[in-house]
């Protein structure tokens, strides 16, 4: 298992989420509260103990569950659990993680926090402390869903601070909330809905250059982020959570490659259980009046999207979407030349989708290639490529780019297509739109030196090409043949292979 040090963007999300990985809507209003006993707080006691692995020889039990007034209080300490993770380079200083935990005569629970303690994380050479402030979480767990029906988790503050051997980096976080649903999904899975609302977020950065050596020139990195405010949406569709925790529970009892090569039969079929893997992930995020202050002034963009997406379905039905677009670039004043800034974009969006592959096949054929015995790779070199074929399968995959853009003072561009990968070469048609081509081409001709003889024949080529419009833009279609032929706008250009 690879440990991934220093969370950033969505990772940084991840991290804080799982920090606070509590929370619902207080729906107990609906359900009558059960009282606690200490038989209940046994099983309690086991059912965690199933899910967090057993404790270091001697050690105690990282989780604690006692009967407190009307309520289960539990306590996690995180030292504890990781201690297994030691040997990896990973650790976590001594806090405790409490929740109340409240049955209800409906099957669900209650549970409820009110403080995130400090917390200390070392992965390698870096170190990560994170300070809460104002945390709340309310929820209802559902065993039949494996997960809270409902629930929401906020902060009022957050702050934390990253060392490394190259890199400081100082965040803070106004505010942070998010609510999460969930519903039962077909097959007994469960399908996931979360929205996150961000506040006030600033990072400051400073660090050494990758490959800079001591005593060089090279300048160190600084610079401060700036957002008023994020949203993102998260929406999983199908997730197979019952039989991950069949998993989970494998691996928990199972802490160290040896002790699972022992038994890698059973390993092998929970992972094959997972399939065939249908399930849909969506992610969308949106920021607003970024601003990077850098030392050569201050780096904008108004408004920012992002989204991705990945589905699952049995066969070669399998599909992965990414858009992602910026608008209201800026620069510092006087960083670049005025010819230069007339062809930087202010503006762009890119929007993709791959479908065609099976994930599935390549699932199945990457349990069938794993060996835990020795201490080798748990997946060969050679059997690598076989992972990838099963995934690619025999079914022509298609990438589709939809309009694309790119924006600046002297540019409207605008890019679309879809290519088939099929056989020994794609096939596929892309059109390329440029707006007021002869704006565009005066602009590059004012580069100066940089407009070289090669780049202005190209373009020179490419007018005589491009079909006209009425707006005065010029458009240009690849046709791609599976003989290697490439026409433009109907007209051979090279003789085929």
């Amino acid at each position: 298992m690879k440990i991934i040090g220093r969370p950033h963007g969505p990772a940084l999300r991840r991290t804080l989420l799982a920090a606070v990985a509590v929370g619902a809507m207080p729906l107990s209003a609906f359900a009558r509260d059960l009282p606690p006993t200490p038989e209940g707080a046994e099983k309690l006691s086991a059912i965690f103990a199933t899910y967090l692995g057993k404790p270091a020889t001697g050690a105690p039990s990282p989780v604690s569950v006692t009967v407190e007034g009307a309520h289960y209080a539990v306590a996690l300490d995180l030292a504890g659990l990781t201690a297994p993770l030691k040997q990896a380079d990973f650790s976590m200083d001594a806090a405790t993680l409490t929740w109340a935990l409240t049955e209800q005569d409906d099957g669900t629970w209650h549970v409820t926090s009110d403080s995130l303690p400090p917390l200390s994380i070392r992965v390698k050479e870096d170190t990560i402390v994170y300070h809460f402030t104002g945390y709340k979480a309310d929820g209802i767990f559902d065993p039949a869903l494996t997960m809270f029906k409902s629930g929401q988790q906020s902060l009022d503050r957050l702050e934390a601070k990253v060392h490394g051997p190259k890199i400081d980096e100082a965040i803070v976080i106004g505010a942070l909330h998010v609510k999460q649903t969930a519903t039962p999904a077909a097959n007994g899975a469960t399908s996931i809905a979360a929205h996150e609302e961000l506040a006030d977020m600033s990072v400051d950065v400073s660090g050494t250059p990758d490959g800079a050596q001591e005593g060089d020139d090279s300048k160190p990195i600084q610079a401060t982020i700036k957002l008023p405010a994020a949203l993102a949406d998260v929406n999983i569709d199908g997730a197979p959570l019952r039989k991950a925790l069949d998993l989970w529970a494998f691996v928990a009892a199972h802490p160290s490659r040896p002790e699972i090569a022992a038994d890698e039969a059973t390993f092998k079929d929970l992972l094959r259980a997972l399939l065939p893997a249908d399930f849909k992930v969506f992610e969308k995020a949106e920021a607003k009046q970024v601003v990077v202050e850098a030392p050569q002034g201050p780096f904008g963009v108004a408004g920012a999207r992002f989204r991705i997406g990945v589905s699952s379905a049995p066969g070669p039905r399998s599909a992965v979407e990414y858009s992602i677009a910026m608008d209201g670039l800026t620069t510092p004043a006087g960083l670049l030349p005025p010819a230069m800034s007339d062809l930087t974009p202010t503006a762009f969006n890119l929007d993709l989708k791959a479908a065609g592959f099976d994930l599935n096949a390549g699932f199945e054929e990457a349990i069938n290639d794993m060996h835990f015995a020795g201490d080798g790779p748990i997946i060969a070199e050679a059997d690598r490529q076989q992972i990838f074929a099963k995934m690619k399968g025999t079914a022509p995959i298609t990438i589709e780019l939809s309009p694309s853009h790119v924006v600046a003072p002297q540019i409207d561009l605008t890019l679309e297509g879809v290519l088939h990968l099929e056989g020994a070469r794609p096939t596929g048609i892309l059109k390329v739109r440029i707006g007021n081509f002869d704006k565009t081409l005066a602009a590059i001709k004012a580069l100066g030196p940089a407009a070289t003889p090669q780049v202005l024949g190209g373009l020179a080529l490419a007018k005589t090409l491009g079909k006209s419009e009425t707006d005065g833009a010029l458009t240009w279609v690849a046709e791609y043949g599976a003989d290697g032929s490439m026409k433009v706008n109907g007209l051979p250009l090279g003789k085929a292979p």
